[in-house]
């Protein structure tokens, strides 16, 4: 039998820093993305370190185990010559040979030595090394991007037509509210439960949200994307199963009283005057006054839907509460009604982007609405939006790569075209920010 080879031992190193690369370097095991793809097999050596950690950055890895020399060449004991040949048990199709003796040891020499080529004709059964082989970086990232851009056009299209089916369904259900018609829990949790499909989605909620904000511009498509928001939040706050079930019911019904108000004027919404203002205010005591006829409603559901309005410095309607005196469930749905209603276009204002209302709630908005709830929402949407195509003020298309902690609306952006990293929290990029969402 032959004699096994022999290998130097290896040394390795736990890279929990990608800043600790350095060229030489061996991957020691497969790296894999979240959904399993191998992304860089074992055995690749590390070249342009910087390329490989925006690589490894994008796809979310933070660790890796590393060689710290490649060990291609491997290395047998001294005789053998580096010939599988040496071994007689060894059959190939070529017609027999007699077979050189070994040459006899040199102890003088090292007692391994590298591989070398075969030198004569006899030694064409020699078995040859497998080759290190790892995958292409570049080739699997494209492939990765193709595929995660195909499943975000099924998605987005499964979402918006899962929202055009719902609207009719749940105006029907509103519709019988307003007339005071008989309707159950179980029909409205329902509704619920169809608009939280859409946490089944690999493509975040918000950035889905976006996608039908160009055509969803009614109070319907409010109403939807404020329970979303809401349920999202409430995730975040570890809200119990009763508290989920009934934060998701009130936020979609939070806004239903608009439906006894003038069309016209809820679509004016700003510059109102006195009398308009507060006619437009009544919209919270009329959802109060539907909504509590239903013994489904609990007392936290009917002070959701009336209190919504309320601000922490007293500001807000229909009490001037302020603070801890504001339900918690009308806590949440303000910060979602807010922010929803900063990013939605109307007949006065554009359609903001996700990030201008961040950086409005940022300056405006800290003493108005519950700060830890805020503070929680604020720090949690930024990465909501990792992977989300936008353009920016110049006209280049990008892909929104990470989002800043302190700066959470100056992102950085990998232009789609030669994959330039643009950080717009950097001085030089203050003039240029996120004109909109692709």
């Amino acid at each position: 039998m032959a004699n096994p080879i022999s290998q130097p031992p290896e040394k390795y190193q736990s890279i929990t820093d990608l800043n600790e690369l350095k060229p030489g370097m061996v991957i020691a095991e497969d790296i894999v993305n979240q959904r399993g793809n191998v992304l860089i097999a074992s055995g690749f050596v590390v070249e342009d370190t910087r390329k490989l950690i925006q690589f490894l950055t994008l796809h979310k890895v933070e660790g890796l185990k590393v060689r710290l020399k490649p060990t291609h060449t491997a290395t047998y004991p001294a005789g053998t010559n580096g010939s599988a040949l040496a071994d007689p048990t060894i059959k190939t199709d070529e017609p027999s040979v007699k077979q050189a003796s070994p040459a006899k040891p040199d102890l003088s020499a090292p007692k391994t030595a590298p591989v070398t080529a075969p030198d004569t004709a006899t030694d064409t059964a020699e078995a040859p090394l497998p080759p290190v082989t790892y995958a292409d970086p570049a080739i699997i990232q494209a492939e990765e991007e193709r595929k995660v851009r195909q499943r975000r056009i099924k998605e987005t299209k499964a979402f918006q037509d899962r929202y055009y089916e719902q609207r009719e369904a749940i105006k029907s259900d509103f519709e019988k509210i307003v007339h005071g018609d008989p309707v159950t829990r179980e029909e409205m949790e329902d509704r619920v439960v169809g608009i939280l499909k859409s946490f089944d989605s690999i493509i975040n909620v918000f950035q889905l949200i976006e996608s039908i904000k160009k055509d969803a511009r009614d109070l319907f498509a409010h109403y939807y994307h404020v329970t979303l928001i809401s349920h999202y939040i409430g995730t975040w706050l570890n809200f119990t199963p009763t508290q989920m079930k009934d934060l998701t019911l009130s936020a979609l019904l939070h806004d239903i009283g608009k439906e006894q108000i003038s069309p016209e004027l809820i679509l004016k919404r700003h510059d109102l005057s006195h009398d308009e203002q507060l006619e437009y205010q009544k919209h919270v005591v009329l959802g109060y006054e539907l909504v509590k006829k239903y013994d489904f409603i609990t007392h936290d559901m009917m002070q959701a839907i009336l209190l919504h309005h309320e601000r922490s410095d007293g500001s807000g309607y229909p009490l001037g509460l302020k603070q801890d005196k504001i339900p918690i469930l009308a806590r949440v749905i303000a910060v979602a009604d807010v922010y929803n209603s900063l990013t939605m276009a109307n007949g006065v204002e554009k359609r903001r982007t996700p990030f201008e209302a961040v950086k409005i709630l940022e300056s405006e908005y800290m003493d108005k609405l519950d700060t830890r709830i805020l503070y929680i929402f604020l720090n949690r949407i930024g990465n909501c939006f990792l992977g989300q195509e936008v353009k920016l003020s110049d006209q280049r298309v990008g892909e929104i790569i990470f989002v800043p902690r302190i700066y959470i609306y100056r992102p950085i952006v990998k232009l789609k075209n030669n994959n330039q990293l643009i950080d717009l929290s950097r001085p030089e990029n203050n003039k240029l920010y996120i004109h909109s969402f692709s």
